[in-house]
């Protein structure tokens, strides 16, 4: 039991280690299980609610996911042969990363929520709190720093380009509208006002260690652009205004479509958070060119000879790391995301269906493939069962629930159910839930219920 405990604890502080932690899970099972319900609206914009009118007030959307592509927790803590204890096994998380590996997390809070049905018009506002941030860090920095730099790396350069933090964390003020167009189609869009709080950009990061198999000379070589904003230091503190007065201004869309091909065949699709923030507010910029040192070690003699000798090579090694800084403004795009998805009815009550996620981060794309059953009853029970394969993961396996009736609708899920039961073998964990009131009921879902 405490190891299992201590197991949890663990996994609980990975995933809020935003600041030492890529792609997180970004609320799949909620695609294809919940279409009917007010919150959908935010990951198609062809979707939302059937009832006349719905708001929330801080209750409507809550999500949390995080994932760490390289390895599981059971990977890295293992069992002592001697005693009950855990210890440490580096060797075997590192069998198990790729070359170049992710950790992140995603949040993102719904503040307020309304949603107006006007005829063949559906018309959405919304203000969300939203934060991403990932690391990316290769396998050669989590060997060299644990097995040093002989061994695998005589005469291989330890690879550690990509190795760089990106955050961003801001609030969407967003306005969307979607139509039905004949009996088949519907499409939607959304435009987003963004108010950035803070930002954490790795444009570039490069950095190698070469170390000679026979002389064990190393060469050093790297280079740097990093961007922030909003990020305090000794002498400013963190801005909370910065979530309502849009001084990092920024702008985004969202596209949706619906498209009925059969009776029972339905296709979907949506473009998500395309778009940028325009960071101005504390900004910090970090540069280093291109550089390659080779150090041949430390001449005794000459350092005793030589009162220069030690100064000057002092002098090599800051000048090797010295990085220039600028406050000049700059861009940051948004995580985009791609979602196809295609769902087929049975019958009245059950339906399968497949989707397609794409997300593109810092030039980096993420594949997810995902499987899904739902159960609807008329329209006050949806549940929904799901299977992905998300960062180099093939073990996640979903659950989600909604309800509606008596004025509200409700809703919980996760993308992985196992990481609750086992969450030292999980790579991904999620939950989602949230609480809306919806008023009156369209013509369409009173054919439904009866």
């Amino acid at each position: 039991m405490e190891k299992k405990l201590l197991q949890l604890l663990l996994v609980i502080g990975l995933i809020f280690s935003g600041s030492t932690a890529s792609f997180a899970q970004r609320n799949f099972g909620f695609y294809n299980g919940f279409q009917n319900l007010p919150q959908s609206h935010y990951y198609n914009p062809s979707w939302n609610a059937k009832n006349n009118v719905y708001f929330s007030i801080g209750t409507g959307l809550h999500s949390l996911g995080a994932s760490n592509s390289g390895f599981a927790l059971k990977d890295i803590l293992v069992d002592r042969s001697q005693d009950d204890s855990l210890e440490i096994d580096i060797a075997g998380a590192l069998n198990k990363m790729a070359n170049l590996n992710y950790l992140g997390a995603t949040i993102q809070n719904e503040l307020f929520g309304l949603g107006i049905k006007l005829k063949k018009h559906y018309i959405s506002f919304g203000i969300v709190n939203r934060l991403d941030f990932h690391l990316a860090y290769p396998k050669d920095f989590i060997q060299l720093i644990f097995e040093g730099n002989g061994g695998a790396f005589l005469g291989q350069r330890a690879n550690m380009d990509g190795l760089g933090f990106n955050m961003n964390s801001y609030v969407e003020y967003g306005i969307g509208i979607n139509r039905e167009i004949g009996s088949k189609l519907k499409i939607g869009a959304r435009v987003k006002l963004l108010s950035g709080v803070a930002n954490v950009k790795t444009k570039k990061s490069a950095l190698g260690l070469t170390t000679d198999a026979t002389t064990f000379d190393l060469t050093l070589d790297g280079e740097l652009d990093l961007r922030t904003s909003g990020i305090p230091d000794s002498d400013s503190t963190f801005d909370q205004k910065g979530a309502y007065n849009f001084k990092n201004r920024g702008l985004a869309f969202d596209f949706g479509f619906t498209f009925e091909a059969t009776e029972k065949l339905k296709l979907t699709g949506s473009l998500l958070d395309l778009g940028s923030i325009r960071w101005k507010q504390n900004v910090q910029n970090f540069e280093r060119k291109a550089f390659s040192y080779n150090f041949q070690g430390v001449d005794i003699n000459q350092a005793l000879q030589d009162s220069n000798y030690l100064e000057t090579f002092q002098d090599t090694f800051k000048e090797i790391f010295l990085v220039d800084g600028n406050n000049a403004s700059y861009r940051a795009a948004l995580p985009m995301r791609v979602i196809l998805g295609a769902t087929y009815d049975l019958n009245k009550l059950f339906g399968v269906g497949a989707v397609w996620f794409s997300d593109f981060t810092n030039k980096k794309y993420r594949p997810t493939l995902m499987l899904t059953g739902s159960l609807h009853v008329k329209n006050w029970l949806f549940v929904n069962v799901n299977y992905s394969i998300s960062s180099r993961s093939a073990k996640n396996l979903g659950v989600g629930l909604g309800l509606k009736g008596l004025g509200m609708s409700y809703f919980i899920t996760t993308d992985n159910l196992l990481g609750f039961m086992n969450p030292a073998g999980a790579r991904n964990f999620h939950v989602s839930t949230g609480l809306g009131f919806c008023i009156g009921r369209t013509d369409r879902e009173k054919e439904i219920d009866n």
